[in-house]
This record gives C-alpha cells, sequence and structure tokens, in this order.
C-alpha cells in the first residue's frame, strides 16, 4: 500500500488529512485508539490507519477478522469528538454506504449493504463495519471506524468453514483489483458523510442505505441480551437502528452494538 498515492487521491477535508501504513499491527481500530488519540488528542482527527496484515483484527461481538498479508482492505478512519461522539449507528451506516458505492464506483462488482454492517455479494460476506469509541482525554472522544475489504483472496485463504460464506473483490472480478484505488474511493465517500460541515442528514443517509441494501422487507431473525426475535425489516434510521415487525405484532428497534443476525434464521 502506498502511503502517499493515498493521501493525494482523497479530498482529504477530514478524512484522510494523515495517511498511515503499516506492515502489522494487531488491530488497527486499537491502534489507533489506545496509541493514536492518547498521544496526538484532537490533532489526530482524520487519521487514517491501514495495516497489511492484522494479527488480532476483530469485527462485531469479538469476532475474528480474517486478514491474509496483503490480500485485503484492513483500515481505520480515525475521529476526535470534543463532546459525545455522533450516533454509533449512524456511522456504522455511513461506512456501509460509503464501502457499497466505492465497489461500485471501482469495479465492476455488485455489492450490497446487509444490517447491520455488512456488505455481501450474493450470499456471500465481502467486507464489514466495526465502530468503536473511547473517551481517552478531558475533550476528547475517540471514534474508530474500522473497515475491512475481501479484495485480493482467492479461496485457499478463507478458513473451511467460512468458504461457502465469504468472498473478494479478485473472486467476484473480471478485472484485476486496484486495493490503493478502492481505498481512495471508500475514503472520499466516507469524507462526505462525517465531515464536520456535511449537509446529508439523517434521512438523506437513510435513503442512500435503503438504496443499496437488500434487506427491506427481509424476514429475519436477531439476537439480543441472550434472546432471539423473528420478524419483518421495515425500515432503518441513523438514530434508532432497524426497525423490525416482530411476529408478535411488536415493533421493535434494534441497535447493532447489541444485536447480532441470526444465520440459518429466517433469511
Amino acid at each position: 500500500m502506498d502511503a502517499d498515492r493515498i493521501a493525494a487521491g482523497t479530498k482529504r477535508v477530514r478524512v484522510g488529512r494523515r495517511v498511515l501504513v503499516f506492515d502489522e499491527l494487531d488491530s488497527t481500530n486499537e491502534y489507533a485508539l489506545a496509541v493514536l488519540a492518547p498521544r496526538d488528542g484532537g490533532a489526530a482527527d482524520g487519521t487514517v490507519v491501514f495495516a497489511e496484515h492484522q494479527t488480532a483484527g476483530r469485527g462485531r461481538l469479538g469476532r475474528t477478522w480474517h486478514s491474509p498479508r496483503g490480500a485485503s482492505l484492513a483500515m481505520t478512519v480515525l475521529l476526535c469528538e470534543s463532546r459525545l461522539p455522533p450516533s454509533p449507528v449512524r456511522l456504522v451506516m455511513a461506512g456501509g454506504v460509503a464501502v457499497a458505492r466505492a465497489v461500485a464506483s471501482t469495479t465492476d462488482v455488485d455489492s450490497v449493504i446487509r444490517w447491520p454492517n455488512d456488505v455481501y455479494v450474493g450470499p456471500k460476506k465481502l467486507a464489514g463495519v466495526l465502530v468503536e469509541a473511547r473517551s481517552v482525554k478531558p475533550d476528547c472522544w475517540a471514534v474508530a471506524i474500522g473497515i475491512g475489504i475481501n479484495c485480493l483472496q482467492h479461496a485457499g485463504h478463507f478458513p473451511p468453514e467460512l468458504r461457502d460464506r465469504a468472498t473478494s473483490l479478485e473472486l467476484e472480478s473480471r478485472h484485476a483489483i486496484d486495493r490503493e484505488a478502492v481505498a481512495i474511493a471508500v475514503l472520499n465517500e466516507l469524507d462526505a458523510l462525517v465531515r464536520r460541515d456535511s449537509t446529508i442528514s439523517d434521512g438523506e443517509l437513510a435513503d442512500q442505505w435503503r438504496a443499496r441494501s437488500a434487506d427491506l422487507g427481509a424476514r429475519v431473525t436477531l439476537r439480543e441480551n441472550g434472546q432471539l426475535f423473528t420478524g419483518v425489516i421495515l425500515d432503518v434510521h441513523p438514530q434508532s437502528g432497524l426497525v423490525l415487525q416482530l411476529d408478535t405484532g411488536a415493533r421493535r428497534h434494534f441497535d447493532p452494538a447489541t444485536a447480532s443476525r441470526e444465520l440459518g434464521f429466517s433469511n
């Protein structure tokens, strides 16, 4: 990964003010939250961290994110806020929209967003978004928007148990994949959604999400606090989360930080 090329290609209104590329990290999110933000405070706002390989990459709910060396895009965008940060639901949605739009603009791959934080091609997962926040100084909330995109993997890169559920841009495309071009497109799309002067409202973001999602009207089962809830997805909102019409007749909102989608149930 060429940090100079990526920096030169980004608009850098907020996202991409500084681009760091490491050969190996335990986790790009952890480096951003535990090292950059405490050390640099507000000056770290907009920094992007890439790693060619993660030894402890993670997804939601502590799940492992497989990141073979040089095959994926593992990145974190660090935002620093002086007060409680924006809704994590909005940031997760922004990450998903940014990835789906970037994939569409730089490749011939047709992807869709799948709640709560994934981008899929058909029945297989292509990318994921993980948002984490910490208070690191009295006047600094650090927010890490972690994004992982499978780019150059072939089937042998995935563990046997994931080969029928995961894919990559290279597996899905008829053309060569330029990881840096994809990264630049993701960062520019995300910048438009999280910059401080962004004019994109919650309603407009929700419209962008809906336009790229196959979830509306889908019948799903969600797990929250050990309980299962089955119903039909009615909508999604950047503040209150997913709206599910339950089989019981009630409507319930689900936060992506606490709810997960059950595979093999009502999908």
